[in-house]
């Protein structure tokens, strides 16, 4: 399933359009349409909005590991930036708090990659932005849903509607933005996808049984093995070798925190 939240219906509608999902009548708090494959959400405007949203419609359904959570919308952008761009995020900063966080993107795809901010407000000089391009939702959208999702599986697609003090954009030229797109964004889609179905296909046998090793020897976290496998899916996927090089790296029963610890890093260090 393609879990997807867009602020404004005037960014959904042509969505809605192009993948012919209907209404779902049975919702009574947000606007839902959905399909076989896909759930959009309309989140309105501003972070907690969205962040609201996306815990709504994640925090509602039952998760598969193919299942995949998208934002897709509008953004400004300084005076250097193009136009009906669309870009793949792969940094958000959240202007109130300064935080930056990181996507995962780890599929080959045919989009530009950028930074976006998050305001709590409209921005009206460029000089206020940090990154190449701003909005107000991103860092909503991605702190929710990255407590339902690991983050490989959360994608940010945001368009440049507007030159932050240039130019000004009204909602026609919002729905043409993402229309003239979605041929593109559905091949993003599909890739992603296939992607997430043939994740447990990356690694061989001999290779989970090496991670179940790891893991158990050093008495891992949750956390700690979703790192770990997080970091050898990376490495795979980056040189396309196999992790059987980490058997060197196996130590027995550790005694203490400080002992996982020190080995746990070392590891994560091998497959950077």
């Amino acid at each position: 399933m393609v879990y997807m939240a867009v602020s404004l219906y005037v960014e959904a509608k042509p969505i809605i359009e192009y993948y012919d999902l209907k209404k779902d009548m049975d919702d009574r708090f947000y606007q839902i349409f959905k399909s076989d494959n896909m759930t959009l959400i309309i989140t309105g405007v501003g972070k907690i909005a969205c962040a609201a949203a996306t815990s709504h419609i994640l925090s509602k359904n039952l998760l598969f590991d193919e299942d995949i959570v998208i934002n897709i919308g509008i953004c400004g952008a300084k005076d250097d930036v193009q136009i009906g761009t669309p870009y793949l995020i792969n940094k958000i900063k959240d202007a109130s708090t300064g935080k930056d966080y990181y996507t995962d993107v780890l599929l080959k795809h045919e989009f530009y990659e950028n930074s976006i901010e998050t305001f709590d407000r409209p921005v009206e000089d460029e000089s206020e932005l940090e990154e190449a391009l701003c909005d107000m939702e991103s860092s909503g959208f991605y702190i929710s849903a990255s407590k339902y999702v690991e983050q490989h599986k959360i994608f940010l697609i945001k368009i440049v509607s507007d030159r932050i003090g240039v130019d000004i954009v009204d909602k026609n030229m919002v729905s043409s933005f993402i229309e003239k797109n979605l041929d593109k964004i559905d091949v993003f889609i599909k890739r992603a996808q296939g992607f997430m179905k043939n994740e447990n296909e990356i690694f061989r046998k001999d290779e989970l049984g090496l991670i179940d090793e790891i893991s158990y020897n050093l008495k891992l976290t949750k956390s700690q093995r979703e790192m770990l496998y997080k970091a050898c899916l990376h490495y795979k996927v980056r040189t396309g070798k196999d992790i059987l090089f980490l058997k060197d790296s196996v130590v027995g029963t550790v005694n203490n925190k400080k002992e996982r610890g020190k080995y746990f890093e070392q590891i994560i260090a091998y497959l950077h």
